[in-house]
Protein backbone atom coordinates (compact mmCIF):
# COMPACT_ATOMS: atom_id res chain seq x y z
CA UNK A 1 0.00 0.00 0.00
CA UNK A 2 2.78 2.38 0.97
CA UNK A 3 4.67 1.61 -2.25
CA UNK A 4 1.59 2.33 -4.35
CA UNK A 5 1.12 5.70 -2.61
CA UNK A 6 4.74 6.61 -3.38
CA UNK A 7 4.26 5.56 -7.01
CA UNK A 8 1.20 7.77 -7.40
CA UNK A 9 3.00 10.66 -5.74
CA UNK A 10 6.02 10.34 -8.01
CA UNK A 11 3.79 10.13 -11.10
CA UNK A 12 1.87 13.25 -10.08
CA UNK A 13 5.05 15.16 -9.34
CA UNK A 14 6.72 14.35 -12.63
CA UNK A 15 3.65 14.66 -14.82
CA UNK A 16 3.33 18.24 -13.63
CA UNK A 17 7.07 18.73 -13.31
CA UNK A 18 8.43 21.98 -11.93
CA UNK A 19 4.89 23.05 -11.04
CA UNK A 20 4.18 23.69 -7.38
CA UNK A 21 0.86 23.35 -5.56
CA UNK A 22 -0.23 26.83 -6.63
CA UNK A 23 0.16 25.83 -10.27
CA UNK A 24 3.17 28.10 -10.83
CA UNK A 25 5.61 27.22 -13.55
CA UNK A 26 9.13 28.65 -13.50
CA UNK A 27 9.95 31.05 -16.32
CA UNK A 28 12.48 28.63 -17.77
CA UNK A 29 9.74 26.03 -18.28
CA UNK A 30 7.12 28.44 -19.64
CA UNK A 31 9.59 29.97 -22.07
CA UNK A 32 10.88 26.69 -23.51
CA UNK A 33 7.32 25.37 -23.92
CA UNK A 34 6.17 28.60 -25.56
CA UNK A 35 9.07 28.52 -28.02
CA UNK A 36 8.51 24.94 -29.09
CA UNK A 37 4.72 24.65 -28.96
CA UNK A 38 3.75 27.88 -30.72
CA UNK A 39 4.77 27.40 -34.35
CA UNK A 40 2.89 30.41 -35.66
CA UNK A 41 4.05 33.97 -36.34
CA UNK A 42 1.67 35.41 -33.75
CA UNK A 43 2.84 38.69 -32.24
CA UNK A 44 1.98 38.86 -28.54
CA UNK A 45 1.44 42.08 -26.59
CA UNK A 46 4.48 43.43 -24.81
CA UNK A 47 8.05 44.18 -25.87
CA UNK A 48 9.13 40.56 -26.42
CA UNK A 49 6.37 39.76 -28.98
CA UNK A 50 7.36 36.11 -29.47
CA UNK A 51 5.67 35.04 -26.21
CA UNK A 52 3.73 36.39 -23.27
CA UNK A 53 6.67 37.55 -21.15
CA UNK A 54 7.30 37.61 -17.44
CA UNK A 55 7.97 40.98 -15.80
CA UNK A 56 11.69 40.24 -15.89
CA UNK A 57 11.59 39.28 -19.57
CA UNK A 58 9.68 42.47 -20.44
CA UNK A 59 12.44 44.53 -18.84
CA UNK A 60 15.11 42.61 -20.74
CA UNK A 61 13.34 43.15 -24.08
CA UNK A 62 12.90 46.87 -23.37
CA UNK A 63 16.56 47.17 -22.46
CA UNK A 64 17.63 45.46 -25.71
CA UNK A 65 15.89 46.98 -28.75
CA UNK A 66 15.65 44.42 -31.52
CA UNK A 67 15.71 41.45 -29.16
CA UNK A 68 12.15 40.47 -30.08
CA UNK A 69 13.23 39.89 -33.71
CA UNK A 70 16.20 37.87 -32.53
CA UNK A 71 13.96 35.70 -30.33
CA UNK A 72 11.63 35.09 -33.28
CA UNK A 73 14.64 34.02 -35.34
CA UNK A 74 15.79 31.74 -32.52
CA UNK A 75 12.37 30.10 -32.30
CA UNK A 76 12.08 29.53 -36.03
CA UNK A 77 15.60 28.20 -36.46
CA UNK A 78 15.21 25.81 -33.52
CA UNK A 79 12.01 24.27 -34.90
CA UNK A 80 13.26 24.16 -38.49
CA UNK A 81 16.59 22.59 -37.53
CA UNK A 82 14.84 20.06 -35.31
CA UNK A 83 12.40 18.99 -38.03
CA UNK A 84 15.18 18.72 -40.61
CA UNK A 85 17.49 16.77 -38.31
CA UNK A 86 14.85 14.30 -37.11
CA UNK A 87 12.98 14.01 -40.41
CA UNK A 88 13.83 10.33 -40.76
CA UNK A 89 13.71 9.40 -37.05
CA UNK A 90 10.80 7.82 -35.23
CA UNK A 91 10.34 11.05 -33.28
CA UNK A 92 10.22 13.86 -35.82
CA UNK A 93 9.97 16.83 -33.44
CA UNK A 94 6.22 16.44 -33.00
CA UNK A 95 4.50 17.89 -29.96
CA UNK A 96 2.58 14.73 -29.07
CA UNK A 97 3.31 11.03 -29.01
CA UNK A 98 1.39 8.68 -31.29
CA UNK A 99 -1.03 11.46 -32.27
CA UNK A 100 -2.57 11.50 -28.80
CA UNK A 101 -3.11 15.02 -27.52
CA UNK A 102 -2.91 13.93 -23.89
CA UNK A 103 0.56 12.56 -24.48
CA UNK A 104 2.36 15.86 -24.83
CA UNK A 105 6.13 15.90 -25.03
CA UNK A 106 6.01 18.28 -22.05
CA UNK A 107 3.71 16.28 -19.76
CA UNK A 108 6.69 14.38 -18.42
CA UNK A 109 10.43 14.63 -18.78
CA UNK A 110 11.24 12.31 -21.64
CA UNK A 111 14.49 12.10 -23.60
CA UNK A 112 12.83 14.39 -26.16
CA UNK A 113 11.87 16.93 -23.48
CA UNK A 114 15.48 17.14 -22.31
CA UNK A 115 16.62 17.62 -25.89
CA UNK A 116 14.12 20.45 -26.45
CA UNK A 117 15.49 22.36 -23.44
CA UNK A 118 19.00 22.06 -24.85
CA UNK A 119 17.78 22.96 -28.35
CA UNK A 120 15.95 26.15 -27.34
CA UNK A 121 18.83 27.35 -25.15
CA UNK A 122 21.30 26.66 -27.95
CA UNK A 123 19.20 28.52 -30.51
CA UNK A 124 18.77 31.64 -28.37
CA UNK A 125 22.48 31.67 -27.56
CA UNK A 126 23.41 31.31 -31.23
CA UNK A 127 20.98 34.00 -32.40
CA UNK A 128 22.15 36.50 -29.77
CA UNK A 129 25.84 35.80 -30.45
CA UNK A 130 25.34 36.35 -34.20
CA UNK A 131 23.31 39.50 -33.56
CA UNK A 132 26.27 41.01 -31.73
CA UNK A 133 28.50 40.76 -34.80
CA UNK A 134 25.79 42.02 -37.16
CA UNK A 135 25.06 45.04 -34.98
CA UNK A 136 21.46 44.02 -34.27
CA UNK A 137 22.30 44.08 -30.56
CA UNK A 138 24.25 47.02 -29.19
CA UNK A 139 24.97 46.02 -25.60
CA UNK A 140 27.25 43.08 -26.26
CA UNK A 141 30.32 42.38 -24.15
CA UNK A 142 32.79 42.45 -27.04
CA UNK A 143 36.45 42.95 -26.32
CA UNK A 144 38.00 46.28 -27.05
CA UNK A 145 41.14 46.59 -29.13
CA UNK A 146 43.99 44.34 -27.99
CA UNK A 147 47.37 44.68 -29.66
CA UNK A 148 50.74 43.00 -29.51
CA UNK A 149 53.69 43.00 -31.89
CA UNK A 150 52.15 40.80 -34.57
CA UNK A 151 48.40 40.76 -34.40
CA UNK A 152 45.33 42.67 -33.45
CA UNK A 153 41.86 41.81 -32.19
CA UNK A 154 39.24 44.47 -32.63
CA UNK A 155 35.55 44.99 -33.01
CA UNK A 156 32.87 42.43 -32.30
CA UNK A 157 32.69 38.90 -33.59
CA UNK A 158 30.00 36.36 -32.76
CA UNK A 159 29.84 37.02 -29.03
CA UNK A 160 29.19 33.65 -27.43
CA UNK A 161 29.94 34.97 -23.96
CA UNK A 162 27.17 37.54 -24.22
CA UNK A 163 24.82 35.06 -25.88
CA UNK A 164 25.26 32.71 -22.93
CA UNK A 165 24.69 35.49 -20.40
CA UNK A 166 21.58 36.90 -22.09
CA UNK A 167 20.07 33.43 -22.66
CA UNK A 168 20.36 32.54 -18.97
CA UNK A 169 18.96 35.90 -17.95
CA UNK A 170 16.03 35.59 -20.33
CA UNK A 171 15.24 32.06 -19.11
CA UNK A 172 15.52 33.33 -15.52
CA UNK A 173 18.02 30.56 -14.89
CA UNK A 174 18.85 31.61 -11.31
CA UNK A 175 15.23 31.34 -10.18
CA UNK A 176 14.41 28.00 -11.78
CA UNK A 177 14.57 26.25 -8.40
CA UNK A 178 16.92 24.01 -6.44
CA UNK A 179 14.98 20.73 -6.49
CA UNK A 180 16.07 17.74 -8.56
CA UNK A 181 13.78 18.53 -11.48
CA UNK A 182 14.98 22.13 -11.72
CA UNK A 183 18.62 21.13 -11.45
CA UNK A 184 18.15 18.57 -14.20
CA UNK A 185 16.47 21.03 -16.56
CA UNK A 186 19.22 23.58 -15.89
CA UNK A 187 21.79 20.94 -16.77
CA UNK A 188 20.00 20.28 -20.06
CA UNK A 189 19.98 24.02 -20.79
CA UNK A 190 23.70 24.30 -20.00
CA UNK A 191 24.50 21.49 -22.41
CA UNK A 192 22.66 23.28 -25.21
CA UNK A 193 24.56 26.51 -24.51
CA UNK A 194 27.92 24.69 -24.33
CA UNK A 195 27.29 23.05 -27.71
CA UNK A 196 27.24 26.52 -29.27
CA UNK A 197 30.46 27.42 -27.46
CA UNK A 198 32.14 24.38 -29.00
CA UNK A 199 31.28 25.69 -32.49
CA UNK A 200 33.16 28.97 -31.92
CA UNK A 201 36.27 29.37 -34.10
CA UNK A 202 38.79 32.14 -34.57
CA UNK A 203 38.97 33.70 -38.03
CA UNK A 204 41.80 36.04 -39.00
CA UNK A 205 42.53 38.39 -41.86
CA UNK A 206 46.03 39.56 -42.75
CA UNK A 207 46.98 43.17 -43.48
CA UNK A 208 50.24 44.44 -44.94
CA UNK A 209 52.13 44.98 -48.16
CA UNK A 210 52.12 42.02 -50.55
CA UNK A 211 50.30 39.82 -48.05
CA UNK A 212 53.12 40.09 -45.51
CA UNK A 213 50.65 39.86 -42.65
CA UNK A 214 52.42 42.44 -40.52
CA UNK A 215 49.07 43.02 -38.86
CA UNK A 216 46.31 40.52 -38.33
CA UNK A 217 42.67 41.20 -37.51
CA UNK A 218 41.02 38.29 -35.71
CA UNK A 219 37.50 37.64 -34.52
CA UNK A 220 35.33 34.80 -33.24
CA UNK A 221 32.83 33.25 -35.63
CA UNK A 222 30.05 30.67 -35.39
CA UNK A 223 28.86 28.52 -38.24
CA UNK A 224 25.16 28.23 -39.15
CA UNK A 225 22.93 26.81 -36.44
CA UNK A 226 22.51 23.61 -38.44
CA UNK A 227 26.20 22.90 -37.84
CA UNK A 228 25.49 22.48 -34.12
CA UNK A 229 22.61 20.04 -34.65
CA UNK A 230 24.87 17.04 -35.16
CA UNK A 231 26.34 17.44 -31.67
CA UNK A 232 22.94 18.19 -30.16
CA UNK A 233 21.54 15.02 -31.71
CA UNK A 234 24.49 13.07 -30.34
CA UNK A 235 23.59 14.35 -26.87
CA UNK A 236 20.00 13.24 -27.52
CA UNK A 237 21.09 9.67 -28.27
CA UNK A 238 23.46 9.58 -25.27
CA UNK A 239 20.98 11.08 -22.78
CA UNK A 240 20.85 9.29 -19.43
CA UNK A 241 17.66 8.18 -17.70
CA UNK A 242 17.72 8.95 -13.99
CA UNK A 243 15.42 8.40 -11.03
CA UNK A 244 13.39 11.03 -9.26
CA UNK A 245 14.70 10.89 -5.69
CA UNK A 246 12.83 13.86 -4.20
CA UNK A 247 9.08 13.33 -4.08
CA UNK A 248 8.15 17.00 -4.04
CA UNK A 249 9.29 19.75 -6.36
CA UNK A 250 9.74 22.10 -3.37
CA UNK A 251 12.38 19.99 -1.66
CA UNK A 252 15.98 21.04 -2.27
CA UNK A 253 18.11 18.49 -4.03
CA UNK A 254 19.80 16.01 -1.68
CA UNK A 255 23.63 15.92 -1.56
CA UNK A 256 23.61 12.27 -2.69
CA UNK A 257 21.54 13.13 -5.76
CA UNK A 258 23.68 16.18 -6.50
CA UNK A 259 26.85 14.07 -6.43
CA UNK A 260 25.28 11.60 -8.83
CA UNK A 261 24.25 14.40 -11.19
CA UNK A 262 27.78 15.79 -11.06
CA UNK A 263 29.09 12.47 -12.35
CA UNK A 264 26.94 12.81 -15.50
CA UNK A 265 26.95 16.60 -15.87
CA UNK A 266 28.01 16.34 -19.51
CA UNK A 267 24.90 14.36 -20.45
CA UNK A 268 21.28 15.28 -21.02
CA UNK A 269 19.13 13.84 -18.25
CA UNK A 270 15.51 12.68 -18.33
CA UNK A 271 13.09 10.72 -16.11
CA UNK A 272 10.59 8.82 -18.24
CA UNK A 273 11.02 6.30 -21.03
CA UNK A 274 9.71 7.52 -24.38
CA UNK A 275 6.41 5.88 -25.42
CA UNK A 276 6.60 3.35 -28.24
CA UNK A 277 6.82 5.48 -31.38
CA UNK A 278 6.28 2.68 -33.89
CA UNK A 279 2.53 3.31 -33.94
CA UNK A 280 2.87 6.60 -35.78
CA UNK A 281 5.54 5.73 -38.35
CA UNK A 282 3.04 4.13 -40.74
CA UNK A 283 3.05 6.08 -44.02
CA UNK A 284 6.29 7.91 -43.19
CA UNK A 285 8.83 8.35 -45.99
CA UNK A 286 12.26 6.81 -45.40
CA UNK A 287 15.56 8.38 -46.37
CA UNK A 288 16.65 5.11 -48.00
CA UNK A 289 16.18 1.36 -47.67
CA UNK A 290 18.59 1.17 -44.75
CA UNK A 291 16.69 3.87 -42.86
CA UNK A 292 13.44 1.96 -43.42
CA UNK A 293 14.74 -0.89 -41.26
CA UNK A 294 14.67 1.43 -38.23
CA UNK A 295 11.87 3.82 -39.12
CA UNK A 296 9.35 1.16 -40.15
CA UNK A 297 9.89 -0.89 -36.98
CA UNK A 298 10.21 -4.16 -38.89
CA UNK A 299 6.85 -3.84 -40.67
CA UNK A 300 8.49 -3.45 -44.05
CA UNK A 301 8.04 -0.75 -46.66
CA UNK A 302 6.57 -0.08 -50.06
CA UNK A 303 8.51 1.21 -53.05
CA UNK A 304 6.70 4.02 -54.83
CA UNK A 305 7.63 6.38 -57.63
CA UNK A 306 7.43 10.12 -58.03
CA UNK A 307 8.35 12.59 -60.75
CA UNK A 308 11.37 14.78 -60.05
CA UNK A 309 12.37 17.80 -62.13
CA UNK A 310 16.05 18.52 -62.69
CA UNK A 311 18.26 20.61 -64.94
CA UNK A 312 19.71 18.75 -67.91
CA UNK A 313 21.38 19.19 -71.29
CA UNK A 314 23.11 22.37 -70.15
CA UNK A 315 25.18 24.32 -72.69
CA UNK A 316 26.96 27.64 -73.01
CA UNK A 317 25.16 30.25 -75.11
CA UNK A 318 26.50 33.61 -76.30
CA UNK A 319 29.87 33.14 -74.63
CA UNK A 320 28.89 33.53 -70.98
CA UNK A 321 25.33 32.31 -70.40
CA UNK A 322 24.52 28.74 -69.39
CA UNK A 323 21.12 27.49 -70.52
CA UNK A 324 19.59 24.21 -69.45
CA UNK A 325 16.51 22.19 -70.24
CA UNK A 326 14.22 20.84 -67.55
CA UNK A 327 14.01 17.07 -67.49
CA UNK A 328 11.48 14.98 -65.61
CA UNK A 329 12.50 11.57 -64.36
CA UNK A 330 10.80 8.92 -62.24
CA UNK A 331 12.61 8.07 -59.00
CA UNK A 332 11.90 5.50 -56.31
CA UNK A 333 11.06 6.39 -52.73
CA UNK A 334 10.18 4.24 -49.75
CA UNK A 335 7.13 4.42 -47.51
CA UNK A 336 6.64 2.52 -44.24
CA UNK A 337 3.83 -0.05 -44.18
Amino acid sequence: MFASVITVLVYFTVSSFATNVEGYKPVIQKTVEAFFIDRSDTIYPGPCEVLIPSIRQSKICKRHPGLSNILQLAKNQAITACEDTFQYDRWNCSLVYNQKRRRSVFNKIYRETAFIYALVAASITHAVAKACSSGDLERCSCMGTLRNSSWQIRGCGDDFKYGKKLTKNFLDFKHAGTDQIAEMLKQDVNIGIDVIGEQLKEVCKCHGFSGSCTTKTCWKKLGPFSSAMGLLKKHYHHAIKTKLMNYTTKRAIAPKVRRKMESVKKNLLYFQKTPNLCVRTKGRVCKDRHNCVTLCCGRGYEVQQRSVKRRCRCKMVDCCVVKCDTCVEETDYFVCK
